[in-house]
C-alpha cells in the first residue's frame, strides 16, 4: 500500500520529476537535431523550443501555487520557494532563438563558414549553461539553507565550485560563439 506523501515531500518530488523531465528534453531535443545532421540553426531552435515550453510551464506553475495561498498570508507570496525562476529558463530560450535566427540567416545567405565549430560551441555553451542554471533550480529546493554560511555542508562547496566553473565556461563559449558568427559574417563580406 502506498503511503500518501506529506506536502513538503510531495512538492520536492514534483520538483525532481519536473527537473528530470526538463533535463531529458533539453538534452534530447538538440541531440536529435544534431544526430540527424541538421543545420546549427535547427539545433538552436530545438533548444529554444524546449526552454520556452518549460519556462512558460514554470511561470504558470508558480502562478498556480500563488493562487493557492490565501491573501491574508501575504508574507508567503515572495518566499524563495514560491517565486518562479522560469524567467531564467525563458531568457535562455530567447537567447537560443536569437542565435538560431542569426545562424539561419547566415546559412540562408551563404555566410555560415564554420558550421561544425558552431555546433561544437553550441554544445559547450549548452552543457555548461545547464550546469549553471538547471542545477540551481533543482538543488536550491532540495538542499537545506542554513542562516549562516558557515553552517553549509561540504557538498554545498562542491556545488558552488561546479556552478561557478560552469558559468565561466558557458560565458567563454558564448563569447567564442559570438566571435565565430561575427567572423563568418566578416569573411563573407570581405570575400565579395
Amino acid at each position: 500500500m502506498l503511503v500518501p506523501m506529506s506536502g513538503d515531500y510531495q512538492v520536492r518530488g514534483m520538483i525532481v520529476i519536473y527537473s528530470f523531465t526538463f533535463l531529458f528534453g533539453v538534452i534530447f531535443g538538440p541531440l536529435l537535431a544534431h544526430l540527424r545532421g541538421w543545420t546549427p540553426a535547427t539545433i538552436f531552435f530545438a533548444a529554444a523550443a524546449v526552454y520556452g515550453v518549460f519556462g512558460v510551464t514554470s511561470l504558470v506553475k508558480s502562478q498556480i501555487v500563488l493562487s493557492q495561498i490565501p491573501q491574508k498570508e501575504h508574507v508567503f507570496h515572495d518566499a524563495y520557494y514560491i517565486v518562479s525562476h522560469g524567467n531564467y529558463i525563458v531568457s535562455i530560450g530567447i537567447m537560443m532563438a536569437v542565435f538560431g535566427g542569426v545562424t539561419w540567416v547566415q546559412t540562408l545567405y551563404g555566410a555560415m563558414k564554420y558550421p561544425n565549430q558552431t555546433k561544437i560551441l553550441f554544445w559547450v555553451f549548452h552543457i555548461a549553461g545547464m550546469g549553471t542554471n538547471l542545477s540551481q533550480g533543482s538543488l536550491s529546493f532540495l538542499l537545506t539553507k542554513p542562516r549562516r554560511y558557515i553552517d553549509y555542508t561540504a557538498f554545498a562547496e562542491t556545488y558552488l565550485f561546479i556552478n561557478t566553473w560552469s558559468a565561466v565556461i558557458s560565458q567563454a563559449a558564448l563569447m567564442s560563439l559570438l566571435g565565430l558568427l561575427l567572423w563568418s559574417i566578416m569573411a563573407k563580406w570581405l570575400g565579395r
